[in-house]
This record gives structure tokens, sequence and C-alpha cells, in this order.
């Protein structure tokens, strides 16, 4: 009886001991398991957090490389837009001052998907520029990155940069604009503009010229003599703002552009069968004018300040800064 008991406590001794065993093997594998799978179920987090990033934008990878190659892109367009908007022998700061302007127009068309400003080609500017190609554009990379990712702001966005060659003595006032006002584009004096060459023109025409152009680009006026074309409204700097035409009204750069005049500042003269029209300025008269902007540059004038003395209150950032 006692062997029978004896038997008995070894073997339940055993089975608790096999039991305790296999919970502790049981642990150990679980243990083991986990530190197996933990580092692998956190890179799969982790990955997947990278992911929603890089698709929701907590860190958008594949923007930011968009567009920092996007923009280089962008960047090298500019000697060839520069060269397409000013002379590339302009003095180094009014240079500078126009590169920011065709950055900020450029970036701003970007952005919106719209048509870019035009360009030379590079077989094209050789050809216009010969001998001189290769200094010409030594220079205009020069000032594209001297002012490397500069634009002009206003509010937190890209500013309106408009520019022109020659005012008729002041620019025009934009900032009281009953269309669309512009704070930062006020009437600034530019007294260089008044003896600049190519700031007055003259021409003489017959009249049935001008009333063929009336007839091309404005069907709805029904004009049979220039008489009847009359200037009703000048801005403050004398240029044009509003045409008749019969009774058919215009502004007046829609019809300096028809007729492909200089400037909306004009006068009409009829002298008998031919007729004699007097333009100042050479433009639309808005923003930046280049010639005022290389006298400042040969006085000493920074490209900073030309674009703030035509441009008040607009900040220089770099693009990033854009909203």
């Amino acid at each position: 009886m006692e062997d029978l008991l004896g038997s008995y406590n070894n073997g339940q001794g055993d089975f608790f001991m096999r039991k305790k065993w296999k919970h502790y093997i049981d642990r150990m594998l679980t243990f083991a398991l986990i530190g197996i799978l933990l580092p692998l179920f956190i890179t799969i987090i982790c990955q997947r957090m990278r992911l929603e990033e890089v698709i929701y934008g907590t860190y958008n990878a594949i923007t930011e490389t968009a567009e920092r190659e996007g923009g280089e892109e962008l960047e090298e367009q500019l000697p060839f837009i520069l060269a397409k908007e000013i002379r590339a022998d302009a003095e180094d700061a009014a240079l500078m001052a126009q590169c920011v302007i065709a950055r900020t127009t450029l970036y701003d068309a970007a952005a919106r998907g719209e048509e870019q400003p035009a360009a030379f080609s590079e077989e094209e500017l050789r050809q216009a520029l010969g001998e001189t190609y290769e200094k010409a554009m030594e220079r205009l990379e020069t000032c594209v990155e001297k002012t490397s990712g500069q634009v002009l702001s206003w509010n937190g966005g890209y500013a309106y940069a408009a520019y022109h060659a020659i005012s008729a003595g002041s620019t025009r006032d934009m900032s009281r604009s009953a269309e669309a006002a512009v704070p930062y584009l006020p009437a600034v004096e530019c007294p260089a503009d008044l003896t600049a060459e190519g700031t007055l023109s003259v021409i003489y025409c017959e009249e049935t010229d001008i009333l063929k152009r009336c007839g091309e680009h404005f069907a709805e006026a029904d004009v049979s003599a220039v008489s009847e074309i009359q200037v009703t409204e000048r801005d403050a700097a004398g240029y044009v703002q509003q045409v008749m035409l019969g009774e058919y009204a215009c502004t007046g750069e829609a019809f300096r552009e028809a007729m492909g005049w200089n400037s909306a500042c004009f006068t009409i003269t009829q002298m008998g069968e031919n007729v004699r029209i007097v333009t100042r300025g050479l433009g639309h008269g808005y923003g930046l004018s280049q010639n005022e902007a290389r006298a400042m540059a040969q006085e000493g004038t920074s490209y900073e300040e030309i674009l703030q003395y035509f441009f008040p209150g607009t900040a220089l950032v770099t693009a990033d800064q854009i909203k």
C-alpha cells in the first residue's frame, strides 16, 4: 500500500514538475516570440506613419523633392527670360532688380499653372548676342545667383511685379484703381525718363490706316472718321484711360495696342487727310521703369532700394516663404 502511495505521489510530482516546465517553456517561447516580432511591428508602424506623412503631407518628401527640382529648373530658365526683358548690358543693380521681377512672375505663373514669361531659346540668344553671348550669359547667370530664390511678396503671396521700358515722366498709379487696386503700385517720379532716348515718338499716318485698324480690332465700333475717336479720360500721369470710338468705349491700353503705338500716353491730331500721333513713354507705365532703374543704378542705388522705390511696402523674400 505504501509502495502504491509512494508511486502515486512520485507520479503526481512528476506530473506537476512536467506541467511547471511546460508553463516555463511556454513563457520563454512567448517572450522569445515577442522579442522577434516586436521590432517587426515597430518597423511596420513606423513605415506606415512615414507613408501616411508622405501621402497626407505631414512630411511630404515627394513634393519637397519635386519643388526642389522644379525650383532648380525654373532658376535655369531665368537668364533666358531676363535677356528677353532687359538689355544684358544694363547696370548690375538694374539687372538684379529685373531678375527679382522675372523670378516673381515666373514662380507665380508656375504656382498657378499659367503661361510663363517669354524667354529666348539658347540658339535665339546666341544669334541675338553674337560674339558677346558668353560674356552676357555670365553676367545674367551671376545676377540670378546673387538674387538666388528672391521674389517680391505682398501679404504673404507673390506681388504683381509689373514693369515697362520707359514711363512718361512718372509711373501710373494703380494703388487706387477702381478695377483692381494694387496698394504697392503708386505713381512715382521718373525724371530720367523725360529725356530718355525713345521716350518721344511722333507718327504720321493716313486716316484710312487708323479706321482700318479700328475695324479689325473693334468690330462693335462704327467709326467712319478719326474725328469720331475721342479721348474721354486720362490718369494723373497723362495716360489715356478711356477712348470713345463713336458710341463704343475701350481702354486706352487696348486702343494703343490695336494701333501698335508705344504707349497709352498719346495724343491724336488730324491734319487734313493725315493724322499725327504723339506718344510718350514705352510700355504700359505700371510698376518699375527700366530706364529709371538704370539711372538709379548708375547713381549707386542698390537693387533692393530700386525695388522698394517702385514697389513700396512689398517684402523681398525667398520663394519658399511664400504661402
